[in-house]
């Protein structure tokens, strides 16, 4: 099978929206059932999502940069090359995944104590990392199969995996939590096994449809075959492109360090409003994935002036669906909030969170329509420095300031995060149209031939 050579924007926008969306109810199904369990079972597993969150992250990293180079590569009708990458790619996944499921087993509570989570809900996080973290090779895998469905321009097939996950997931947390008849699971520990086993349904569900799926010049032998200047491309693409995400995840893991000086409602009022926030950008960011993916092949086809224009004309409809839908949530967060938990103080807590994040959505629409359209490019590392600068110095410094100094506490760190947000998409913003990314697609080109010699 070949990738269709017309990608139409909406044929991989809806699927990897409805992907993302059902992704990330897994989550926001823990969270709705815990929280009739309890806010702090709540808070225990945010904690420990935020550590898994620092993974999922670092697993892009090598499907982020193979599908730089795998777009330009089937843009340029390189289909040989794509093929290698791809398997090596998911090489590269197994022995990742591996490593990290091994270290977060073993290394769970200490982590979790550096994190200065109080002493009483160590012991449920730990327990549900240790499972959530022992998925971590599926997970790994997963992604970078579901990327290799989306260059290629099927990206209903992770879509669909995705949906098979979340009914096991829910099913399997229903039976843990409400127990409608016995089971052998229970609580934050019986939570984390149901991740773990519907994470692994998942994967082996991906790796048998990606094997049947027969893409051209996909060979099992080309899983270790790997080639010397294309992984430095990879690796040097996805490394730059994933430490932006890496160091915005490591923020967030900083920051709810700060929170626990405030007790555990000001960290569940976290876990809560990040939950529903997520779905006031879910549809902005996957008109992004989808446009970076359609840019990268206009780039490998030497298409550059289209590319351009596709990315600014794209921006306005991520701007507008952000904006709208933050503000939407913003009005009907009380009743929201409601579906989750009836703490009045959690839901207090939320309301200026809410109002804060209609400004730092509209940052995220510059970043998931002007950074997505870099890193299509192979242009990353500028965006990577300016991101960690601004992530550190504005996320972290100036929120610290706000919330502890200032005394401000939740309210101050969300400040902290929309100055980042907004700082960042500016940023991005002005490099796309200065066009400088464009050297970035010619040297990517020259090592596209020079390593297709090689083969």
């Amino acid at each position: 099978m070949k990738p269709d050579r017309q990608i139409s924007l909406l044929s991989l926008a809806i699927p990897i929206l409805v992907e993302q969306v059902l992704r990330n109810f897994l989550g926001t199904v823990n969270v709705f059932m815990l929280g009739n369990y309890s806010d702090s079972a709540v808070a225990a597993v945010g904690v420990a999502n935020q550590i898994m969150s620092v993974v999922l992250v670092t697993f892009t990293m090598i499907s982020s940069g193979s599908a730089v180079v795998i777009n330009q590569s089937l843009g340029a009708r390189k289909d040989k090359e794509a093929g290698l990458i791809s398997m090596n790619a998911i090489g590269i996944s197994v022995l990742l995944g591996g490593v990290v499921s091994l270290f977060l087993i073993v290394m769970a509570v200490p982590i979790l104590n550096l994190m200065g989570l109080e002493q009483d809900l160590i012991g449920g996080a730990a327990i549900y990392l240790q499972w959530a973290g022992g998925a971590s090779i599926m997970i790994s895998v997963s992604s970078t199969i579901s990327i290799l469905f989306r260059c290629y321009g099927n990206a209903k097939i992770p879509m669909i995996v995705v949906m098979i996950i979340n009914v096991i997931n829910v099913l399997g947390n229903y039976f843990v939590i409400f127990r409608p008849f016995p089971f052998i699971l229970e609580g934050i520990e019986g939570v984390g096994i149901v991740r773990f086993i519907s994470e692994t349904a998942g994967a082996l569900l991906l790796i048998l449809l990606l094997a049947r799926a027969k893409f051209s010049h996909f060979r099992l032998t080309n899983l270790w075959k790997i080639k010397l200047r294309t992984l430095k491309q990879i690796v040097s693409i996805g490394f730059m492109s994933g430490a932006e995400g890496i160091s915005y995840m490591l923020s967030q893991v900083v920051t709810t360090g700060f929170l626990t000086a405030f007790g555990a409602a000001a960290l569940s009022a976290k876990v809560y409003v990040n939950t529903v926030d997520y779905y006031a950008y879910v549809i902005g960011m996957s008109i992004g994935q989808a446009a970076q993916v359609i840019a990268g092949q206009m780039m490998g086809a030497g298409k550059l002036d289209e590319a351009y224009r596709f990315i600014k004309r794209k921006w306005r409809t991520v701007f507008l669906c952000n904006a709208v839908i933050s503000t939407i949530i913003f009005i009907f967060h009380r009743p929201i909030m409601g579906l989750f938990t009836s703490s009045e103080e959690i839901i207090s807590l939320s309301m200026p969170l809410f109002a804060l994040c209609i400004a730092i959505n509209i940052g995220r629409s510059l970043n998931h329509s002007f950074n997505y359209g870099l890193r299509a490019s192979g242009y990353v590392f500028w965006p990577m420095i300016i991101a960690a600068c601004s992530i550190w110095l504005v996320n972290c410094g100036l929120g610290y300031i706000f919330a502890i100094p200032c005394q401000l506490g939740i309210v101050g760190l969300w400040i902290g995060m929309a100055a980042d947000d907004v700082l960042r998409g500016l940023a991005t913003m002005g490099i796309w149209l200065s066009r400088k990314w464009e050297s970035a697609v010619l040297s990517m080109r020259r090592q596209s031939e020079l390593a297709e010699k090689e083969l």
